[in-house]
């Protein structure tokens, strides 16, 4: 069994930047996003975890990893090397004060975080096939607005925000998931401190003690709890949305057949949408892949002499099962762990904040419902409009 190489510092440095320029590039984007779209129709809103989800989380991960892993076995690296990697950078940065996950997109690191956590996943899936949707149905919108006063625009105004609401609601839940994920890798942290013998000058030294197992839990269960209060209302206000448009369509009299062809319609340009969005995706990584032979940086001499013992070939051939998890494992906890720095470094600042979690700038709850409830009352609004139509004589 193959054991992986020891880096230096500045080895170290180059493989993950090297990393984080393939999360920024379409190298990374094209097979990622384009597995999300292809895949995300299968996932709908409701709580039931249909068995297709399962199976799609690991084509998902096998990607992910394939993608990855490839990338490094071109320069002659395994799992097992990016793992340590990861662990001695992050050794590093922490010192440095440095966060990684500073360095990709909001989006990746929702994808990466999506790879090891299967509810993540799930409501990544969700929110990405709301947002195709709301695409498909602004475009029709845009159709029939030519008469803003007219009750079919007011209708596609309407069915606009509402689906504008529940994409908002399926971010909401991603984000919760994300910070739950993460959350997770709190509590494996404070049970690993836990179990170390305590040192006096570490603790004396520490500005900001670790939390404690139970102090963690008690945090995960009090998010959890203001998760599925926030959830349950939301959802039935969602629910309530749904009935009132069935219900005013029922009374402007939109025939069965109308909303098959708009369904059919919405379906037709989703399709095109994401073939679109496909064929850019391509043509940049075409640009992207040409730029890289001009301009790709080599890595530091004694890396690449290093490398140059473990070829691309042994490297794949060490990329079993065992180290594509490891792999994966190391990615994510990586990730999971920046996230929680950012918090704490939030912390440090604002120390009326301390204790709390805060992921990223991503999970920003308190913002996130108040565009909630700015589109609700924009609901309202359009309601009203619609309802005037019905009593100006639409019925009679």
């Amino acid at each position: 069994m193959s054991t992986s190489l020891e880096f230096t510092v500045e080895e170290s440095d180059w493989v993950f930047d090297y990393v984080l320029n393939l999360f920024r590039s379409p190298a990374w984007e094209l097979p990622v996003m384009c597995f999300i779209d292809d895949n995300c129709a299968s996932f709908d809103t409701g709580e039931e975890n249909k068995l297709i989800y399962t199976e799609l989380h690991t084509q998902f991960r096998e990607l992910v990893e394939t993608v990855l892993g490839s990338h490094l076995a071109e320069m002659g690296l395994t799992g097992d090397d990016f793992a340590s990697i990861c662990e001695k950078q992050r050794d590093d940065e922490r010192a440095a004060g440095v966060s990684v996950a500073d360095g990709v997109s909001a989006d990746v690191v929702n994808q990466i975080l999506a790879m090891d956590d299967f509810l993540s996943f799930k409501k990544l899936m969700v929110k990405r096939n709301l947002e195709l949707e709301l695409e498909a149905i602004k475009e029709l919108r845009e159709e029939v607005m030519e008469d803003e006063h007219d009750l079919e625009a007011q209708f596609m105004e309407l069915s606009v925000l509402y689906k504008q609401e529940e994409m908002e609601q399926a971010e909401l839940e991603a984000a919760l998931a994300m910070s739950m994920c993460v959350q997770d890798e709190q509590l494996r942290m404070a049970s690993v401190a836990a179990k170390v013998a305590e040192d006096k000058h570490a603790s004396a030294s520490s500005d900001n003690r670790q939390l404690s197992p139970a102090e963690v839990q008690q945090q995960m269960r009090d998010s959890k709890k203001k998760a599925e209060e926030i959830c349950k209302r939301n959802k039935e206000s969602l629910e309530e949305n749904r009935s009132k448009q069935r219900e005013w369509q029922q009374a402007a009299e939109i025939s069965t057949v109308e909303l098959k062809r708009r369904e059919e319609y919405l379906k037709k340009q989703r399709d095109r949408i994401i073939e679109k969005k496909k064929k850019e995706r391509e043509t940049q990584l075409k640009e992207y892949q040409k730029e890289q032979k001009a301009t790709a940086p080599e890595p530091p001499a004694q890396l690449a002499e290093k490398l140059q013992s473990n070829t691309p070939e042994e490297a794949k051939k060490a990329e079993e099962e065992e180290r594509r998890n490891a792999l994966r494992v190391a990615l994510a906890r990586r990730m999971k762990q920046d996230l929680l720095e950012s918090s704490n470094v939030a912390s440090a600042s604002d120390p009326s904040r301390s204790g709390s979690f805060k992921v990223h700038q991503v999970v920003e709850l308190d913002e996130k419902l108040q565009r909630v409830e700015d589109l609700r009352r924009q609901s309202q609004e359009r309601e009203n409009k619609v309802q005037a139509k019905l009593r100006g004589g639409v019925l009679t």
